[in-house]
């Protein structure tokens, strides 16, 4: 199976920003210039942004594509059902959320409402969801993620706490100052974007696997 033209078009972008930001040979004693040192912050950034819209235009490709489906021959997918259960609990990602709270919420929507009217008016928050959404930590992920019907267990635990720090380290970096943002080592962000681009990868995989069932 191959990755999604997305994920090819995010693989070069990130690619070039590494030949355009970080030493072409990386210093074995972790000296570098203050250019060198700004620009990879300016690297950080940047592909911290090239992985936000990825993960934003994914989320919402999956789910529209869904939703067409099932306007077009009511063909119903575990994408569709993921979206709606979203949007049923309130878009709530915390694990804590319970099945009363739910089935609470469930209630006290419209029971009138068509199918077709609660479709849009799901896909109308979704959309509003990822236009509003800043960042790649955990509940940023969980957001954008749940609704395509990705299940959380097949993704790595490790790679999810990984992609935390990063959101983190992105925010030191855009919203502090140089000396508050302590040491930056251009290998050291080198090697955390490319194991991050792996985990994405495979995500992609996941994902164009479970949009098999729309074809």
């Amino acid at each position: 199976m191959q990755v999604s033209d997305r994920f090819k078009e995010l693989s070069s972008r990130v690619g070039e920003l590494r030949k355009h930001m970080l030493p072409e040979t990386f210093a074995p004693t972790g000296d570098y210039t203050d250019q060198e040192l700004d620009s990879a912050r300016g690297y950080r950034l940047l592909v911290h942004a090239e992985f936000e819209s990825y993960l934003e235009d994914i989320s919402k490709d999956v789910v529209t594509k869904a939703i067409s489906k099932w306007k077009i021959d009511k063909t119903l997918s575990t994408i569709l059902i993921a979206f709606l259960a979203s949007y049923h609990s309130s878009w709530n990602v915390n694990d804590e959320v319970t099945n009363n709270e739910i089935i609470e919420i469930a209630k006290s929507r419209k029971n009138k409402d068509s199918v077709e009217r609660v479709i849009d008016l799901a896909q109308a928050q979704f959309t509003q969801k990822v236009r509003d959404n800043h960042g790649i930590k955990e509940k940023n992920f969980k957001t954008l993620i749940l609704p395509t019907g990705i299940d959380l267990c097949d993704i790595d635990g490790t790679w999810l706490t990984n992609l935390e720090s990063f959101g983190g380290l992105r925010g030191e970096v855009a919203h502090k100052t140089k000396r508050a943002t302590g040491q930056i080592n251009p290998q050291d962000e080198y090697n955390r974007v490319r194991s991050l681009l792996v985990g994405l990868e495979q995500l992609d995989l996941k994902i164009s696997e479970i949009q098999r069932q729309l074809a």
